[in-house]
């Protein structure tokens, strides 16, 4: 039996998606706090199990029976740690043999890091993996592209300005979509054991390459400031961001800054056989939508 998580969310739904359409003979459960919400995956084929990263018992019982297990991260900032925590040790005592975990991208394991905040629990929960004594993929996924729009800012035609304080960072963004294609791909598989993947495109790029690239999409010029952090962060409140949010976006953008989001690698195109959506397809695909 194989087994996704977070299946109620945009990630492990395409996970599952993907592991459905192409697995037809291969027994697939989902699990879920609510059953209303993956029906669909559910009458494509999928055997729905309800449990919560909160709650150890429940995981338990929903992890009996499988043998290789897609854990993806949390996305609850506050209790992450612990959710991870309960996870590693459910599938440990519910007797999974090999557990897929969804990481995330970071260069510097230095407290002070501008991605701190992201990257101590993702360093915990790989070591909390890899000292469990599972078997294990780790895919430390590159910062979504999906991002992107919403840090361009939906007035980018009339304002004609990028903003974003990311300096001559470079980021290897990645389409999730892609992401969770790949990471359903190595849990239908039997490669990469034990092993520690980097999934991000073979090319990053600088914001001011990316507002060269608006600049040909849109057919207007499209100028790239990097105000400081603190000027970032006043206009991200005047424009009625919540407080989270803003410390969020101010944290990436540091980060970026600094190139905690640069490396590329060619794993993700190995794994989907093809190359991964570039930012230059992925804007236009979504401003020429629009």
């Amino acid at each position: 039996m194989y087994l996704i998580t977070g299946t109620s969310g945009n990630f492990g739904r395409i996970a599952a998606q993907t592991f459905l359409k192409n697995n037809p003979d291969k027994p697939l459960a989902i699990l879920t706090r609510n059953a209303s919400k993956v029906s669909d995956l559910e009458a494509d084929g999928a055997q729905v199990r309800i449990g919560d990263y909160g709650d150890y018992p429940s995981l338990v019982r929903a992890f009996t029976g499988t043998e290789r297990l897609l854990f993806v991260s949390s996305n609850d900032m506050e209790n992450r740690d612990t959710h991870h925590k309960n996870v590693i040790r459910a599938a440990k005592e519910a007797g999974v043999k090999h557990v897929v975990f969804t990481s995330f991208q970071f260069k510097s394991t230095a407290l002070d890091s501008p991605n701190a905040a992201l990257m101590l629990v993702y360093v915990a929960t790989e070591n909390a993996l890899k000292e469990s004594g599972l078997n294990y993929t780790i895919l430390r996924n590159g910062l979504y592209m999906d991002m992107l729009p919403d840090i361009i800012g939906p007035a980018i035609s009339e304002q004609k300005v990028l903003y974003a304080p990311a300096e001559n960072g470079k980021v290897a963004f990645t389409s999730r979509a892609e992401l969770a294609e790949a990471a359903a791909t190595v849990l239908s598989g039997t490669a990469y054991v034990n092993q520690t993947l980097d999934l991000t495109p073979s090319k990053a790029v600088t914001f001011a390459e990316i507002a060269t690239i608006l600049s040909a999409i849109l057919n207007q010029n499209i100028n790239y400031i990097s105000p400081n952090i603190a000027s970032y962060k006043t206009a991200l409140t005047e424009a009625g961001l919540p407080e989270a949010v803003v410390g969020l976006f101010a944290g990436i953008m540091a980060s970026i800054a600094a190139g905690e989001f640069e490396k590329t690698a060619s794993s993700l195109q190995q794994i989907l056989q093809r190359e991964p959506t570039s930012v230059a397809s992925f804007l236009s695909a979504f401003y020429i939508k629009k």
